[in-house]
Order: C-alpha cells, then structure tokens, then sequence
C-alpha cells in the first residue's frame, strides 16, 4: 500500500484538474495508493473582496491586464476542458475556504475514502462550474447536506469547534516540506511533484514509490 499527501485548495483551478489526473494514475499502476488530502489555503487570512468575481479581481487586485488574465483564463479552461471539466473563471467567486476545508476534514473523518474524495469533487465543482457563493454559509450547510453529513457535525465545524487545529497543522506541514505551490503530491519517501502533471507522470511517480 502505498500513501501520499496531497496539498491542495478549492479555489485553486489546477488542484481540481490534478485530482482527475491522479485518479486516473492511481487506475494504471497495481498496488493500492491512499491519498491524505492535506489543506492549503492560497489567502489563509481569507480575500481581500469575498464575493466578487475572480475576473474582477485579477485584472484590479492582482494588477493583471486584460490580455494577461484572459490568456492564464484560457489555458485554465483548455486543460480542464481535457479532462472533462468546465470550469468558469470569470464568474467563480472570491471566498475565505476554511470553512470549506473544516468540512472537507469531517468527510474525511466520517466518510470512507471514495465518499470523501467525492466530496471534494463536489466542492470544485459548486466553485468552478456553478460558480457559488462558497463563503455564505448557508450554501455550504447545503453543500454537506448532500455529501450526507451530520448537520450537528456541520454546525460545530462551522462555527470553528473542530478541524481548525487540523489545518493549521497542514498549514504548518506544508511550510515545514517549503511546500509553496498548489497541488503538491508528497510521497512517504519525501518525493514529490506537481499535483497536475501529465497523469502518465504522476503514474511514473507512483509507480517508482512501490519499487
């Protein structure tokens, strides 16, 4: 069996694009792999304008051009479009995650290993595709409810009484490793590499791991 962490965040387009890419190299290589999702927060003290379009932001905030943030949207979209995914940048919206991520660490908790991998599907999805309000709170008790979760679960995470410890670990973990970029695939052995590489890479890199 092998075990590798994965550092990652919802608002971060290319962590979805890597999570299909390392399912499918889980699928080509023999021995069993257990991916630990380990939280990421790209704005750990949350945005400066929750709520607001990321198209928005990038060009005023982020001092991007129109040229420049029409040209990284455009290649987002291409490669996610490679894997299946639709994913609107213009229109996803700015939004603290660590409220999302306290509710990604109950799936993890409560859930086994694929219910818990779905529900992080479900989040990019409700981030990239419908482009939700991730930072109202009433979407996201919406978003566990359809993961299946406790709503008394879902209100003590909310409310910052369980999993805020767990973060600032992976937080800590993650600054630990000179983890800096997201998504970051970490092997037991200390290897590791860009979480969206090429899905036969990762498989390469896996493979190398039960050798």
């Amino acid at each position: 069996m092998l075990t590798v962490d994965v550092w990652a965040d919802v608002r971060c387009p290319w962590c979805w694009i890597g999570l299909r890419r390392l399912q499918r190299a889980r699928s080509m290589i023999d021995e069993p792999v257990t991916v630990r999702r380990r939280s990421f927060l790209l704005e750990p003290q949350g945005p400066a304008s929750p709520g607001r379009p990321t198209a928005q932001v990038a060009t005023t905030e982020w001092g991007m051009s129109n040229e420049q943030w029409n040209s990284r949207r455009q290649a987002i979209e291409a490669e996610a479009r490679s894997e299946g995914l639709r994913i609107r940048m213009d229109s996803a919206l700015m939004f603290d995650s660590s409220p999302l991520h306290r509710l990604l660490k109950l799936a993890a908790e409560t859930m086994d290993d694929d219910r818990a991998e779905d529900a992080w599907e479900s989040a990019f999805a409700a981030h990239f595709e419908r482009n939700e309000d991730l930072g109202d709170p009433d979407v996201l008790h919406q978003l566990a409810s359809q993961w299946g979760l406790e709503e008394a679960d879902v209100r003590r995470a909310l409310l910052r009484e369980r999993f805020t410890d767990e973060i600032a670990h992976d937080l800590d973990e993650a600054r630990r490793l000179s983890v800096s970029s997201v998504p970051t695939v970490v092997a037991a052995d200390g290897r590791r590499m860009r979480g969206h590489a090429p899905t036969a890479e990762l498989a390469q890199f896996l493979r190398a791991g039960a050798l």
